[in-house]
């Protein structure tokens, strides 16, 4: 519609042009008055659309005004132009083919209908001179022969028809091409918001590059695996995003010519200082015909799988040791209990304070110190059968920091606090084994501290059916390698210790189904927390002492 107002716009302009340039030049007899009155009716027709289209553009009745606008402006100009004799009745195929392109077949045929209407119109009403002739002269219709007239009016139907046809055909050919147009569209888009939802939903990371290695595309999950804005990564030569190396995607185009895909895993250390284990495939990107674009990465961050695989490697060298040293603890413990015993009869017999008692005393002590050590491996090893009930958190703490009170570990220097969010706390606990982690922990939380210091000790729900409980010292704290091996077996760091108290917490609560983690630093102390569960875990499954016991390396650093 726009541009047939255009059109007509142009038209009148070029009319009124043309009738100055006849006039300035030829200077007629008879002046152009009706040229200019068709010219500024045009003018006004262009407006009074402009006007209406904003609201009746998608109107078929808007069309069709205009399209009779159309034949009533080549009517005037048929007549204005000879009448009869006019040379210039084949405009009305401008409204037919008009009409077929805004209203379709049935459209044209009306406009047809109606062209030939006016021209017999003009035609008889020149003859019979019903209709003033202009310009008179040769011109004059009056003495045209009834045959020329019957030509007229059949050779300008025939013709009207004819031309009805070829833009209805035109315009349904239009139509159908139209919607079919529209159909794919319709389909492009689709399948283009299917591969962006598809790309943007998939948990891998997605990189394209150029054929320079420049970054042109970062997918959600690569732009949260890499830890970054997707649109800063554009631009940025991949070596650099994905810590590759220079002079990578040279070796990389020489590995993929003979290869589809290059699939390695290495380190990466992230713009925000992480280092990250990630596994990545490369293989080279390419247009629909097969000519290369530039390069395309996916990867996966693996460093919590390797974790696990480094802690599955660990157990299953852990559970044949754990079981062995286990049966070797039980066969050493009788023997010991018997040296310890005939040694106490051998003291007897001997007089106090000579050498020979002093001997006998230090060889006392340190059996009873290698009974102790034998007896907590065992307890690490062997483990007894595990009941969880219902227990008050806060009672056990509150027992347990009484006898802490009282040990022989519990200095002058040393202060206990207790940090409880509600007067009762229950969870599903091992009353036994929780005491025995609480004694573990707060024991070693003041040897940490050897000139005094405070142990706080704070007890709260979580929210999610979960119970935090922490320990947190004024120790010496401890380093990052310390901090790593802290949970596992014979790597306590106190003298009079056998390195088990730990691990055994780690065990325990694996058993709870809870979780254990550890903070520290070099004298900044040491806080150790545990999350246990409100309800009951139900048994723990049967498994080997070892594999239940050790640790990952990636757990204790946590």
């Amino acid at each position: 519609m726009r541009w047939l107002m255009s059109l007509r716009a142009v038209a009148a302009a070029t009319l009124l042009v043309c009738s100055l340039a006849i006039n300035l030049i030829f200077g007629p007899g008879d002046p152009l008055g009706p040229f200019y009155l068709l010219a500024g009716a045009v003018f006004l027709l262009v407006l009074a659309w402009a006007a209406a289209y904003r609201r009746w553009a998608a109107s078929a009745g808007f069309a069709a005004a205009q399209v009779a606008g159309d034949l009533a402006i080549v009517t005037g100009f048929v007549w204005a132009s000879g009448g009869a004799r006019s040379p210039m009745s084949f405009l009305y195929i401008v409204p037919i083919v008009t009409a077929g392109m805004t209203l379709g077949r049935a459209g044209a045929y009306c406009a047809a209908a109606g062209a030939w209407v006016c021209q017999v119109g003009v035609v008889l009403g020149t003859v019979t001179g019903m209709l003033p002739v202009w310009p008179g002269g040769i011109l004059d219709a009056s003495d045209m022969s009834p045959l020329l007239v019957w030509y007229l009016i059949v050779s300008h139907l025939l013709g009207f028809l004819f031309t009805a046809m070829l833009a209805g055909h035109v315009a349904g050919r239009l139509e159908f091409a139209g919607e079919e147009l529209d159909r794919r569209h319709r389909d492009l888009a689709s399948l283009q918001a299917l591969n962006e939802h598809i790309v943007e939903s998939i948990t891998s990371g997605l990189i394209t590059t150029d054929s320079d290695g420049s970054v042109t595309f970062v997918n959600p999950a690569g732009a949260d695996i890499l830890g970054v804005r997707a649109e800063d990564l554009i631009g940025v030569p991949v070596v650099g995003v994905l810590d590759l190396g220079e002079g990578f995607v040279p070796r990389l185009r020489r590995i993929l010519h003979g290869v589809p895909r290059h699939r390695f895993e290495k380190p990466c250390r992230l713009a925000r200082g992480e280092e990250r284990y990630l596994g990545l495939a490369a293989s080279v990107l390419r247009d629909r015909s097969s000519a290369p674009l530039g390069l395309i990465f996916t990867f996966q961050d693996l460093t919590e799988i390797m974790a696990l695989e480094h802690e599955v490697r660990l157990k299953e060298r852990m559970a044949a040791l754990g079981e062995m040293a286990a049966g070797m603890a039980h066969e050493l413990r009788n023997p010991l209990a018997s040296i310890s015993g005939s040694v106490q009869v051998l003291q007897g017999a001997l007089p106090q304070g000579g050498e020979a008692s002093e001997l006998m005393t230090i060889i006392l002590r340190e059996s009873v110190r290698l009974d102790h050590a034998i007896r907590d491996f065992l307890t690490f090893a062997r483990p007894g059968p595990f009941a969880a009930e219902p227990c008050d958190v806060v009672r056990l703490i509150t027992d347990s920091v009484r006898l802490l009170r009282n040990s022989r570990e519990f200095g002058p220097d040393h202060r206990v606090e207790t940090i409880f969010g509600a007067d009762e706390i229950v969870a599903a606990l091992d009353p036994n084994r929780a005491r025995q982690v609480f004694w573990n922990l707060a024991t070693n939380a003041l040897k940490a501290m050897p000139d005094g210091g405070t142990l706080v000790i704070r007890v709260d729900r979580t929210g999610d059916e979960r119970v935090r409980i922490d320990f947190s010292d004024t120790g010496v704290g401890m380093t990052e390698p310390q901090a790593e091996r802290y949970f596992q077996p014979f790597q306590g760091g106190f003298a009079d210790g056998t390195g088990l108290g730990a691990a055994i917490v780690y065990r325990i609560v694996q058993e709870h189904r809870g979780s254990v983690s550890l903070r520290t630093a070099p004298g900044q102390g040491t806080t150790v927390t545990m999350t246990l569960p409100e309800h009951g875990p139900g048994p723990a499954p049967a498994r080997r002492a070892a594999q239940a016991a050790i640790p990952p390396l990636a757990a204790a650093a946590r």
